[in-house]
């Protein structure tokens, strides 16, 4: 009968020389979530969180924790960027333990399911939302201490073929779900580990209010499903009151798909903050609409205290706005960002590199981002493709194309520029992606020419992060926004007066 079960978050150890200068993280909620539903229903069984991010060399590490808990079964999820860190450690678990079961579960196992299962990694992956799908696996291994084929909501290999199963419904009652354990981690293991909203780990609370997104991004694969599911005001107030008081702690962050849809529940919601906790900060890393939110909205931001938040516009042109399945109204959101970001530590979010993108439609959305001078962290992606994406379809990929464009995804989307941005149009005709590696490159040097050292946004930001860091915090995110750990009050200096950016040594004198 199952008693122990390890539980492991893969993103780069402290080992890797880049785990301070190119990766944020989040605290393990999706398992935090998953070990809480599970205990509801189980209390005798012990939990063990693995979040490599917090250990200095993850493969050894992991053999030392299956050595002292010796766990029954081991779940291992991740994203696509550390898929290569998360087949490593999935095949140190195998040797260590090789009677255990292993579960995938998250971004990168859902969407490249065929080979990790065929590639022996996992024993069987949960597509999507686990936390039901987890708890019914682990009753059916308390029974029958064997593997079941037929859960719903999971893919395994049978008879030597991948058999997935039926898909599970999405849970709707969310306010039923216990609360994530955070007596699962310390949160000193995350002192120096920068999150998305450039915070300290160490003193933030992650919150999901809402699951799921109505909107049909064709490069995104939400585990969450293709709706919103809201929990009460009541119930996420709850959960903050909560941590506030066991864990002190009074930074949020939100980790939904879509905090504003419906904007009068992010209304609601907001309101509730503001009177029952009126000494938080929340940030929005992710989750906020541009052309869904209006001035009352940003009003209740503000009076709940929120200091940092992302507005994607992705691209410029409505044409591409149509095919990508987004549909953002770019003049709203243009407004909405325009003065958001007058009122906080704004990161907007851009896109090149969609099928039929021309280097003028690409262009377009430089420009369109350069003039938004007062956005405090512009953000310039390449677009990535993922398996099980509609994406995916769109491109109808060979199978050589399909296996190249899947290995691009364990590379950020946020490269330096004299490195190979692997682009996947490279591997496609011109006619389905019409531009390249080298456009690609001319676009990131224009990019950082018009956008980044915009000399009124560079003057504008620091303004604004000033209002709300202190001098050590305003180094401390250009370190992280730059990737340079040794980002100095000279160099912000020469960034203020100059212009020169540190991390490429390019320098654009004002005139």
């Amino acid at each position: 009968m199952i008693k122990r079960i390890l539980l492991c978050d893969v993103e780069q150890d402290k080992s890797t020389p880049e785990v301070t200068n190119k990766q944020m993280t989040n605290h393990p909620i999706g398992l935090l979530y998953l070990a809480s539903v599970v205990n509801q229903k189980y209390p005798d069984i012990e939990f063990r969180i693995f979040h490599t991010t917090t250990f200095e060399n993850a493969e050894r590490d992991i053999q030392l924790m299956i050595e002292d808990f010796r766990p029954e079964l081991v779940g291992l999820r991740a994203l696509s960027l550390f898929q290569n860190e998360y087949e490593s450690l999935a095949a140190v678990i195998r040797n260590k333990a090789p009677d255990v079961y292993i579960i995938g579960g998250g971004p990168f196992p859902s969407a490249s399911f065929t080979r990790i299962l065929e590639n022996n990694s996992v024993d069987m992956v949960v597509l999507g939302e686990g936390d039901e799908t987890f708890l019914d696996l682990v009753s059916r291994l308390r029974e029958h201490d064997e593997l079941p084929i037929d859960v719903n909501g999971t893919v395994l290999m049978v008879n030597g073929e991948v058999k997935i199963n039926n898909r599970r419904p999405l849970i709707q009652n969310l306010d039923a779900l216990p609360f994530p354990n955070y007596d699962l981690i310390n949160l000193d293991d995350y002192v120096d580990i920068p999150n998305h909203s450039l915070k300290l780990t160490t003193k933030c609370g992650y919150i999901c209010s809402s699951r799921g997104c109505p909107y049909r991004c064709f490069y995104c694969h939400t585990g969450f499903g293709k709706g919103i599911r809201r929990r009460s005001k009541e119930n996420v107030v709850d959960e903050m009151r909560n941590l506030s008081e066991t864990k002190g702690i009074k930074e949020f962050i939100f980790l939904d798909d879509l905090f504003n849809v419906p904007r009068k529940d992010g209304k609601e919601l907001l309101e509730h903050i503001a009177k029952s906790l009126p000494d938080v900060q929340l940030n929005f890393p992710n989750g906020l609409r541009a052309d869904q939110m209006d001035s009352e909205f940003i009003d209740l931001l503000e009076e709940c205290n929120t200091v940092h938040m992302a507005l994607a516009i992705e691209t410029a042109t409505p044409r591409l706005q149509k095919i990508c399945g987004k549909r953002l109204k770019i003049d709203k959101a243009y407004e909405i960002i325009q003065e958001a970001s007058k009122r906080f530590i704004v990161v907007s979010f851009f896109m090149i590199g969609f099928p039929t993108e021309t280097v003028e439609e690409a262009m377009e959305t430089v420009r369109l981002a350069s003039s938004l001078e007062h956005v405090t962290q512009p953000v310039l992606n390449v677009v990535r493709v993922y398996p099980e994406t509609a994406l995916f379809d769109f491109l109808d990929p060979t199978p050589e194309e399909a296996r190249l464009i899947e290995q691009q995804t364990a590379a950020p989307t946020v490269g330096k520029l004299n490195e190979d941005p692997d682009f996947y149009g490279d591997f496609f005709s011109r006619e389905k992606v019409p531009m390249q590696s080298n456009d690609i490159k001319k676009l990131r040097w224009k990019w950082i020419s018009d956008v980044i050292l915009n000399e009124n946004r560079v003057k504008n930001s620091y303004e604004i992060l000033r209002r709300f860091l202190g001098e050590e915090e305003v180094l401390t995110y250009f370190k992280n926004f730059f990737m340079k750990p040794s980002f100095n009050e000279k160099d912000l200096c020469n960034l203020m007066k100059t212009r020169t950016l540190p991390e490429v040594g390019v320098s654009v004198r004002n005139s």
